[in-house]
């Protein structure tokens, strides 16, 4: 695959720099510096998906429904993915956890705590001791819904229904082991979902590892600007407290400078997820000059929704996928 056109301009830049470093005194061998690293990050870098895989997956996709639609069903549930489909998504987007026997299940959360009539960490149990489980137990149900129950999906009951009502899917990876990473490369591969899925997490060694592995799977990488010092998008309330929250702070400078300069590319990121605060005119047409894809989340404003599909034209997720009949007037 030819580099791109802010590649090149990248790699022009870098000799650029090491002539002018030369040339005003630096020994040779420090104004080859910015050449060596220019060598190694080429040589570790991932391959760029093909150009026409990326606008296929790309050319129908408007709007996903983030959890499936989480307002009118409870989160990460089949009825909730149905609820998106029948209000018009185009793809559904949805967290994957690993249980204690190693099957992936649709969960958010480390626990089941937030969501369901259970409580622990899902590493702690297996399939079978999920069967009583309630995932609608504590959904704000809307005035006049009929209240039911309905159990966790698996990942493959979720492929199994997308692949039956041509739903794109959008995997966020939020676990890093590499057991589930085995096996979404595997899932890719045996059923075909090269053309309708994409692969996205916030940890960029997460996917690193499933490009490299397979290079025709598409990877989006997730951000917000303080992921890793904070917990919520609002960015009050600390994960950790004393030297770790400062640390952490400086991590999340690093990986915004990162991710504005050269870590996309090194992936071989399709896309970047982005939350909704940070998309502006300009980030979206500078990842287009690197031929990548921009999708924001979560978007449950219907002025900006409208603003970043007919003005921005990118994609968003929301949650509130019922807006969609709005979208257009």
């Amino acid at each position: 695959m030819p580099p791109s056109f802010g590649e090149l301009k990248y790699a022009i830049n870098i000799l650029t720099a090491c002539f002018a470093m030369y040339v005003i005194g630096f020994p040779l061998f420090a104004s080859l510096g910015p050449a060596i690293i220019l060598v190694v990050y080429h040589t570790f870098k991932n391959p760029n998906s093909v150009p026409g895989d990326v606008e296929a997956f790309f050319e129908n996709f408007r709007v996903g429904g983030h959890r499936g639609s989480p307002v009118m069903r409870p989160e990460n549930s089949m009825e909730g993915f149905k609820q998106a489909k029948k209000e018009g998504v185009d793809l559904i987007e949805f967290d994957v956890a690993l249980t204690k026997d190693k099957i992936a299940v649709i969960l958010h959360d480390d626990t089941l705590d937030r969501t369901s009539n259970m409580k622990g960490n899902i590493r702690d149990y297996n399939l079978v001791d999920l069967g009583k489980i309630n995932v609608a137990e504590k959904h704000d149900w809307r005035a006049g819904e009929s209240v039911f129950k309905t159990s966790i999906p698996t990942l493959a009951e979720v492929v199994a229904y997308a692949k039956t009502e041509h739903l794109k899917l959008l995997f966020d990876v939020k676990d890093t082991d590499e057991e589930l990473v085995d096996q979404l490369i595997k899932l890719f591969q045996t059923e075909e979902l090269y053309g309708m899925g994409i692969v996205c997490s916030f940890f960029p060694h997460v996917i690193y590892r499933i490009k490299k592995a397979d290079p025709k799977i598409l990877i989006g990488l997730t951000w917000r600007r303080y992921f890793f010092s904070h917990s919520d998008i609002e960015s009050v309330k600390p994960r950790f407290s004393g030297p770790l929250h400062y640390g952490s702070m400086l991590l999340d400078v690093i990986n915004v400078w990162a991710l504005k300069t050269f870590l996309p590319s090194f992936l071989g990121a399709d896309m970047l997820l982005t939350e909704r605060s940070e998309i502006s005119q300009s980030f979206v047409q500078d990842q287009k000059v690197y031929g990548r894809k921009v999708c924001a989340w979560t978007v449950n404003d219907l002025n900006e929704m409208r603003w970043m599909q007919s003005t921005l034209l990118i994609p968003v997720l929301t949650d509130k996928p019922f807006l969609i009949d709005d979208l257009g007037q």
